[in-house]
């Protein structure tokens, strides 16, 4: 029989680091488009702490009121794995403005400011684009973003792209101007990689195990050299070749010998002091896609959790069907700051920067 003054402490733990997950808060969107000459976009958001407070969205520094907060059964499941209380209506918004009110800026940024008003947690915001620019077609994008909306995509990858900008300033003190070679990582049909080049042209290689996507990249994205790699490591690289590496979804599917492989290797191309942005599937992620009791506990004892095999490139690389290469893993942020700093001086993890699911690891290379 178990000993259920342990199960009462455990659950007790497992609540509390529940609870701490959101200090800032939670929120994505779902959708968002131009339509009878309004922007309309939904999606779902939890205050801090899940204090009842005003869901409020601004556009551009304009509110736009909530017109409705519908039912949702995707944020039902939210609803109950992060145990908040009330049902999803409570957390789900649907927004319109006129367009004439957001005059001829290129990009719409979308801020929750729940309660006073006041900004809450920017690395969050999301940036709009409702006119995309040259992009994958529909089966390339859901494989790497797993979204066909095309406003969706191009809005993901500016948003990624101005939330690393955004650290690169605030930890390093430096734009993708400053740096030299730039590496991504796992560039996928370049949904960050386009901006970032509008940033610094002729400065980004990306790097990818997907040879169709790699092959779309060459042929349409002129101011990037794009390349595709083996599964392990090395590159082709000199070491100490790149001054900022970043890489977005590539660390949430690989088991650990290989995780670890390609930090070593990521090490050895990266020059001392220059800055590694990674993202993670984290607690926040867990929560998101599982909230099991019993697996919530072993992701915070191991650090390492995974989930199963991905079969995102089983279409293109059949080979990935009989192997257990491609997975879903999650990290605690204990892990990476722990088990990570071998390689990397964790400068920082910040919370639900993609898409509101995935943390961005801030680091440095020694």
């Amino acid at each position: 029989m178990p000993d259920l003054a342990n199960v009462s402490d455990l659950e007790d733990s497992y609540r509390a680091a529940r609870w701490a997950l959101l200090p800032r808060g939670l929120w994505t969107l779902w959708l968002a488009r131009e339509e009878d000459g309004k922007l309309l976009f939904e999606g779902f958001a939890i205050p801090p702490r899940d204090l009842p407070m005003q869901l409020r969205l601004f556009v551009n520094g304009i509110e736009c009121p909530v017109i409705e907060q519908p039912a949702n059964e995707a944020v039902e499941l939210v609803v109950k794995r992060f145990g908040l209380s009330g049902a999803s209506t409570r957390y789900t918004f649907r927004c319109a403005m006129p367009m004439d009110q957001l005059g001829r800026a290129e990009n719409l940024r979308i801020e929750f400011r729940p309660g006073t008003g006041r900004e809450l947690s920017p690395y969050q915001d999301w940036y709009l684009r409702l006119t995309p620019r040259a992009q994958a077609d529909t089966s390339r994008r859901v494989r790497v973003a797993a979204t066909a909306d095309p406003i969706l995509f191009e809005s993901m990858g500016i948003s990624v792209c101005l939330a690393m900008r955004r650290a690169l300033r605030e930890y390093f003190d430096r734009d993708y101007t400053d740096y030299q070679a730039i590496l991504d990582w796992g560039c996928g049909c370049a949904r960050v990689a386009r901006f970032v080049t509008e940033f610094g042209p002729r400065k980004l290689v990306g790097i990818d195990i997907d040879p169709d996507n790699i092959q779309w990249c060459q042929k349409n994205i002129a101011q990037g050299e794009f390349a595709h790699i083996a599964l392990d490591p090395p590159t082709r690289f000199a070491g100490e070749t790149f001054d900022l590496v970043y890489g977005v979804s590539v660390f949430t599917h690989l088991a650990e010998i290989d995780q670890d492989r390609w930090l070593a290797e990521l090490q050895r191309i990266t020059k001392p002091g220059g800055a590694v942005l990674m993202s993670i599937q984290s607690e926040i992620a867990f929560f998101r896609a599982d909230g099991d009791f019993q697996r919530f506990l072993a992701l915070e004892k191991d650090g390492f959790y995974v989930y199963g095999r991905c079969s995102d490139l089983d279409d293109v690389m059949p080979e990935m069907k009989e192997s257990e290469y491609y997975k879903n893993v999650f990290h605690s942020r204990r892990y990476i700051y722990e088990h990570w700093s071998r390689y990397f001086e964790i400068v920082d993890v910040i919370d639900a920067v993609i898409a509101g699911h995935q943390d961005l690891v801030v680091m440095r290379r020694r």
